[in-house]
C-alpha cells in the first residue's frame, strides 16, 4: 500500500492565490509558420486487409472393410511325458505326486513364492476395483439423450421394394429377429414378387440366415416363446402356417383355406399355454379365431365376431390389433378395430367367448384404425394405443382415455412402451420419424425425436430380453417402407429406470383415474337429473344448476388436495437425503437429555394450553354440533331427493321428491342457525 505525507503550512505563507484564464493553445517547441503551409501534402491511404480466422481443411477418410469368415481351431492338451494320457486323471496324478516329490521342485516354488508374496501385499493394501458411490443414486439423468445406429437389414428382393410388416426378437435374447415383408395393397403386388420373409442374425447383418417360404406374402409372424425354433404367422390369403428353421424353409403346418380367413391377417399372437401350441390371429373380415398347431388342418377351435355395436347381429368390423398379457388376465383380449374404439374378449374354458367391455364408444376413440396395444410393462392395467394422429393411454375400468398426446405433424403408425421404464414409450411416423416420450420428465411435449429413414416407418419392436452385450430395452428394431430394419442403441437415460420413477407414475396414472371417475359421476348424475326434472318447473331447475356448481367445486377442491398431497409426498421424500436432516438426527442422537427435558417442558406447557384452550371451546361446540347436525339433514334431503327422482317414472313421484328435498334443506338451514348461537357464546 501506498504511502502518503500531508504537508502543512500557513496559508500566508503559500503566497498569492492563482487566478487563472483560458487562452489559446500552444505547443511546446513550434512556432506556427504560414508560409510553410503551401507546402504540406496529404499521404495517401494505405488499405491493409486483416484476418483473425483460424485456417481450416477438409478431409475424408473411407477405412476398408474388414472380411470376416468363420475358422474352426482344434486345441490338444500338450506338456506330458510320453507315457502319460492326458485324458486319463489317475495318470496325471501320480505324476505329480512324483514331480512334487522332487528336491528341484520346492526349491523352484521357494524361489517364486518371494514374488507371488508381493504382489499379494500389494493387492491388500489397495483396491483397484473399489467404488466409492456405490449405493448413491442420482435423482436425474444429466446425459443428452441420444441414438446410435448400429446396423442396417435390407430385403433381398429385387425390383419390388416391398415394406416391413413385423418385427419378432428372439425369445432368448437380441441375437436373431425374424422379419415379415408384404405389401399391403394388392394393386400394387406385381407378378413374381418375392414373397418370403428372413431371419437376421445380429453377427451377420449382410446375409439372412434363415428363409421363410410362403405362397402368398407373410403380414405378421412371431417366434414361439416356448418352442424358440418354431415361427408362426399370418399370411395376406388368409392362412395361418408355421415354420422350423432346423426343418427347413417351407411351412411344416397350414391350416385349410375353407376355415381360414378370409382377408388379411393383421395380428398372429402365441398364447403362453402349456404345451406351446396354441395361439390367436386376427383379420379385417371381423374374426378373431384361436387355433391349436397340434389340429391345425381341422381349423380355428374358437372364433369371435367383432361387432360395431352390442348386439350380436349388428355388421362385423375388421380387427386391426390384439394384444394378450397373462399378468393381465389369462382370458382376457384386448382387441383394436378398424373404426378406432377397443373391445375386451373373455374366453374361459368350456365357455362360448364374449365381449365383456367396449372402450371409446361414446368419446374418445381414434379417428382411424387402432395400429398398436401395448400393456404397460410394470402395471398391465394401463395400455397404450396408437392411431391416427395421437397415442392415449387407457385404464380397465374407465371406457375414455385418462391421457392422450398432442397430434403430431404426421400419421402414426406404430407405438410401444419401454419394457424397463415405466413411464417412456416409443412412436413411429409415416414422414420417417421416431418419438420418444418421457412422462415421467414432462407430458406436453416430446422428449427425444430421430430421423429413421426417408420413407415412412411401418413397425417398431424393443428387445424385451437382454443378452450378452445388450441389456434388455436397450436395442429398438424399425422397419420401414422399402424394407429395411434399422438397428438402434438407445442412450442410458431411456432405458435406465429412473430415481422414484415407478411410485411418480403408479401415483399420476391413478390421480387422472380418479379424475376421470369423478367426471364420469357427474355427467351420470346430470343426465339422470334431465330425466327426472321436468323442463316446465324453474324452482327445480334452479336447485339444479346450484347443485351442479356444488358438485364441480366439490370435484376440484378434491383434485387440488390430492395434487397438493402428492407435492407434499415428493418433497418430504427428498428432504430425507438432505445433509441438513442428517445432521440434525445426528445432533438428535447425541443429546438424548436435552430432548427429555424439552420434551417434558411440551408436555407441560400443552396441557396447560390445553386447559385454557377448553373453557374458550365450549362456546364452539354447541355451534359444531348443531353443524354436523344440519350436514346430516342435508345429506337426508339429498337422499330423498335421489330417491324420488330415481322413482320419479311412478306416480307421485315428483311430489316427494320435493318434498323431501324442501324439507332436509329447511331442517339444515334450522341446525346451521344452531351454530351461529353457539359460536357468539
Amino acid at each position: 500500500m501506498a504511502d502518503y505525507y500531508t504537508y502543512q503550512r500557513k496559508r500566508r505563507d503559500l503566497g498569492k492565490p492563482c487566478n487563472f484564464q483560458d487562452s489559446e493553445i500552444k505547443i511546446a517547441g513550434y512556432t506556427k509558420t504560414v508560409a510553410v503551409i503551401p507546402n504540406y501534402v496529404k499521404r495517401n491511404p494505405n488499405h491493409i486487409d486483416l484476418d483473425n480466422i483460424a485456417e481450416y481443411s477438409e478431409h475424408s477418410v473411407n477405412t476398408e472393410r474388414v472380411s470376416t469368415g468363420d475358422k474352426v481351431m482344434y486345441h490338444k492338451e500338450g506338456g506330458w511325458p510320453a507315457g502319460i494320457d492326458p485324458m486319463e486323471q489317475q495318470d496325471q496324478n501320480k505324476y505329480r505326486r512324483r514331480f512334487e516329490k522332487d528336491a528341484a521342485f520346492a526349491v523352484a516354488v521357494k524361489e517364486l513364492s518371494t514374488t507371488v508374496e508381493k504382489c499379494i501385499l500389494q493387492n491388500n493394501q489397495i483396491d483397484l476395483f473399489e467404488e466409492y458411490f456405490l449405493d448413491e443414486e442420482s435423482e436425474h439423468q444429466v446425459e443428452n439423450l441420444s441414438t446410435k445406429t448400429l446396423m442396417l437389414f435390407k430385403d433381398q428382393s429385387e425390383g419390388v421394394k416391398r415394406s416391413v410388416s413385423e418385427i419378432s426378437w428372439h425369445p432368448e435374447g437380441p441375437i436373431k429377429a425374424a422379419v415379415s415383408y408384404a405389401i399391403s395393397r394388392f394393386q400394387q403386388m406385381p407378378e413374381g414378387m418375392l414373397k418370403s420373409s428372413f431371419v437376421w442374425d445380429l453377427q451377420n447383418p449382410n446375409n439372412h440366415e434363415s428363409e421363410l417360404e410362403t405362397n402368398s406374402p407373410i403380414t405378421n409372424l412371431m417366434y414361439n416363446p416356448k418352442l424358440s425354433d418354431q415361427i408362426g404367422g399370418g399370411c395376406y390369403n388368409g392362412l395361418v402356417a408355421v415354420w422350423d428353421v432346423k426343418r427347413g424353409k417351407q411351412p411344416v403346418l397350414t391350416s385349410p383355406v375353407e376355415k381360414s380367413h378370409h382377408d388379411p391377417i393383421t395380428h398372429f399372437q402365441w398364447l403362453f399355454s402349456k404345451t406351446g401350441t396354441e395361439c390367436v390371429t386376427t383379420s379385417t373380415d371381423g374374426r378373431v379365431l384361436w387355433w391349436d398347431t397340434r389340429k391345425l388342418n381341422e381349423g380355428p377351435i374358437e372364433s369371435l365376431n367383432v361387432t360395431e355395436g352390442l348386439n350380436p347381429n349388428d355388421p362385423m368390423i375388421g380387427a386391426t390389433v390384439l394384444e394378450y398379457n397373462t399378468e393381465a388376465g389369462p382370458t382376457k383380449y384386448l382387441i383394436g378395430t378398424e373404426m378406432g374404439s377397443l373391445m375386451v374378449a373373455n374366453k374361459k374354458p368350456k365357455k362360448a367367448v364374449e365381449i365383456t367391455a367396449r372402450y371409446g364408444l361414446e368419446s374418445g376413440r381414434h379417428l382411424g384404425p387402432v395400429m398398436s396395444i401395448n400393456r404397460s410393462p410394470p402395471n398391465p392395467k394401463f395400455f397404450l394405443t396408437v392411431g391416427d394422429w395421437s397415442a392415449k393411454i387407457w385404464v380397465e375400468d374407465i371406457k375414455t382415455p385418462i391421457m392422450r398426446t398432442k397430434y403430431h405433424g404426421s400419421y402414426l403408425t406404430d407405438g410401444c412402451w419401454s419394457p424397463t421404464r415405466n413411464g417412456v414409450f416409443f412412436l413411429t411416423r409415416k414422414d420417417g420419424w421416431m418419438d420418444v416420450w418421457d412422462y415421467y420428465y414432462r407430458q406436453n411435449e416430446i422428449a427425444f425425436s430421430h430421423k429413421v429413414s426417408e420413407t415412412a416407418l411401418t413397425c417398431i419392436k424393443i428387445n424385451s430380453n437382454g443378452g450378452a452385450h445388450h441389456n434388455a430395452g436397450k436395442l429398438v428394431a424399425i422397419g420401414d417402407q422399402d424394407g429395411t430394419v434399422t438397428l438402434l442403441e438407445l442412450c442410458d437415460s431411456l432405458y435406465q429406470l429412473q430415481f422414484r420413477e415407478k411410485d411418480v407414475m403408479n401415483e399420476m396414472f391413478d390421480r387422472e383415474s380418479r379424475k376421470e371417475k369423478n367426471l364420469e359421476a357427474i355427467k351420470k348424475q346430470q343426465d339422470l337429473m334431465k330425466k327426472v326434472v321436468p323442463k316446465d318447473n324453474k324452482a327445480a331447475q334452479q336447485k339444479w344448476e346450484q347443485r351442479k356448481a356444488e358438485l364441480i367445486a366439490e370435484a376440484e377442491q378434491q383434485f387440488s388436495q390430492i395434487v397438493k398431497k402428492d407435492e407434499e409426498a415428493k418433497l418430504n421424500d427428498l428432504s430425507e437425503f438432505s445433509p441438513k436432516a442428517q445432521k440434525k438426527d445426528d445432533k438428535k442422537q447425541q443429546s438424548p437429555k436435552d430432548d427429555d427435558k424439552q420434551q417434558q417442558q411440551g408436555d407441560g406447557g400443552q396441557q396447560q394450553d390445553q386447559q385454557d384452550q377448553g373453557d374458550k371451546d365450549g362456546g364452539v361446540k354447541d355451534g359444531d354440533d348443531g353443524q354436523q347436525k344440519g350436514d346430516d339433514d342435508q345429506q337426508k334431503g339429498d337422499d330423498g331427493q335421489q330417491q324420488d327422482g330415481d322413482d320419479g317414472q311412478q306416480q307421485d313421484g315428483d311430489d316427494g321428491q320435493q318434498q323431501d328435498g324442501d324439507d332436509g334443506q329447511q331442517k339444515g338451514d334450522d341446525d346451521g342457525d344452531g351454530q351461529k348461537e353457539g359460536e357468539q357464546e
